[in-house]
C-alpha cells in the first residue's frame, strides 16, 4: 500500500468549510450547483452552495476553455488589429479552481488538452485559460445508467486532466494530488491534511470496485476501433436513418470541439469570431463550388464515429470518448451511441 498512499492525505468532513474557506482566499472557485436547466458549474461564494452529490452536469466544462462563441480579434479600416477580449470575465483571468468536476469531464479536458495546447502551434486564447485553471475532480460513486466510462478506457476514478482527485469516505476525503499543481494547493491547506492509512486506502478501492460494478461494459473499445478500418462497410447504410442531422449530441459532447470562422464587417472595422460547428451539419463540408464530399448523413455519421474512435487514436493515441452518456440522454430521437456501436460490433 506505500505506493498508494504516496501523494494521498486525508481531510475530515468536519474541516470541509475551513479547507474551502483557504482554498476561496486564493482562488475564484467554480463549482457544481442547480440552475433553471439542472446542474451546471458557477462561481461558488461558499460551500453550502455546492452540489458535490450529482450525476453529470447538463453541460461539459469544455465552454470554459472552449467558448461557443468568442472573439478572436477585432479590425478598423486602417488594419490596425486587436486582439479579441470581451468574452474573458474577470474570473476567467485569475486563477481558478473548478471544484467538483468529475472525472470523465476532466478526462475530456485532458484530450482538449491535446488538441489546443499540445498540436503545434498551439492555441493562445485556450492556453491563456488553462493555463490559469486547476481541475478538482470528486471520484464518481454511483453513475447513471447512461454512462459507459469503462467501455473506452476512463472510469469513474481516472485521474487524467486533474490536478487533484477527491474520494468520499465515511466521514473523510481522501484527497489524491496528482500534479505539481495540485501539490502547491495542499500545501495551501496542509494544516487541514491528515496521514492516510491502510483502512482509508482499502475503503477507497472498496467503494471504486462498487462503482464499476454499476457500469456495464458495453464493447472493447481497442476491438471496436480495429472494427472502423472498413470505411466502406455496409452497416453504414442503415446506422445514420435514424438521425435528423440536429447536432445536438456534438454540442453536449465534452470532447467534440469542431468549430468556424467567420469576418463580421461594419462600415468602420469587424470582427473575427469563432464559433462551435459540427460535422454533422449539411453546411460543415460544403465547398465554394457547391460540392460536398459528405452530401448525405452516411458520411456525416460516419466521419463522427471515425473521427472518435479511429482517426483520433492514430493521432492522439487516444479514443475521444469518455462515456459521459450525454448524447445518449439528450438525443431527440434516442439514437443511442451504445446501440450503435454493438450493430457494428455484430457486423460480419
Amino acid at each position: 500500500m506505500v505506493k498508494e498512499r504516496r501523494g494521498s492525505v486525508i481531510l475530515d468532513k468536519k474541516d470541509f468549510e475551513n479547507f474551502f474557506s483557504l482554498l476561496a482566499e486564493k482562488y475564484t472557485i467554480f463549482g457544481p450547483s442547480q440552475d433553471d436547466n439542472g446542474d451546471a458549474f458557477t462561481k461558488i461564494d461558499s460551500p453550502q452552495s455546492l452540489k458535490l452529490h450529482y450525476k453529470n452536469t447538463h453541460l461539459s466544462l469544455k465552454s470554459y476553455f472552449f467558448p461557443q462563441t468568442e472573439t478572436l480579434l477585432t479590425f478598423d479600416n486602417h488594419m490596425k488589429i486587436t486582439k479579441g477580449k470581451e468574452n474573458e470575465t474577470e474570473e476567467q483571468t485569475k486563477c481558478s479552481i473548478l471544484f467538483g468536476v468529475r472525472p470523465c469531464d476532466a478526462t475530456a479536458i485532458y484530450f482538449l488538452d491535446k488538441v489546443f495546447q499540445e498540436s503545434s502551434p498551439p492555441d493562445p486564447y485556450y492556453v491563456k485559460r488553462r493555463s490559469v485553471t486547476r481541475i478538482i475532480s470528486f471520484a464518481c460513486t454511483d453513475p447513471s445508467s447512461t454512462c459507459f466510462c469503462t467501455s473506452v478506457a476512463c472510469g469513474p476514478d481516472s485521474e487524467k486532466g486533474s490536478d487533484i482527485i477527491f474520494f468520499e469516505l465515511d466521514g473523510h476525503y481522501l484527497v489524491k494530488q496528482i500534479t505539481q499543481e495540485g501539490e502547491e494547493i495542499l500545501e495551501g491547506v496542509k494544516e487541514l491534511l491528515k496521514p492516510v492509512t491502510d483502512k482509508h486506502i482499502e475503503e477507497k478501492d472498496r467503494s471504486m470496485v462498487a462503482a464499476r460494478h454499476k457500469l456495464r461494459k458495453i464493447f472493447e473499445v481497442s476491438n471496436f476501433v480495429k472494427k472502423l478500418e472498413n470505411f466502406e462497410a455496409p452497416y453504414w447504410e442503415k446506422l445514420h436513418q435514424k438521425c435528423l442531422g440536429c447536432g445536438i449530441c456534438t454540442y453536449m459532447c465534452p470532447t467534440c470541439h469542431c468549430f468556424d470562422m467567420t469576418d463580421e464587417v461594419t462600415g468602420s472595422g469587424g470582427r473575427r469570431v469563432r464559433t462551435w460547428d459540427s460535422c454533422m451539419f449539411p453546411l460543415f463540408t460544403l465547398h465554394a463550388s457547391g460540392h460536398n464530399p459528405r452530401p448525405t448523413q452516411k458520411e456525416r455519421m460516419r466521419q463522427r464515429l471515425m473521427h472518435k474512435f479511429n482517426y483520433a487514436p492514430k493521432i492522439f493515441g487516444e479514443v475521444f470518448c469518455v462515456g459521459c452518456g450525454r448524447c445518449v440522454v439528450h438525443c431527440p430521437v434516442n439514437l443511442d451511441l451504445r446501440s450503435v456501436v454493438q450493430q457494428i460490433m455484430e457486423e460480419q
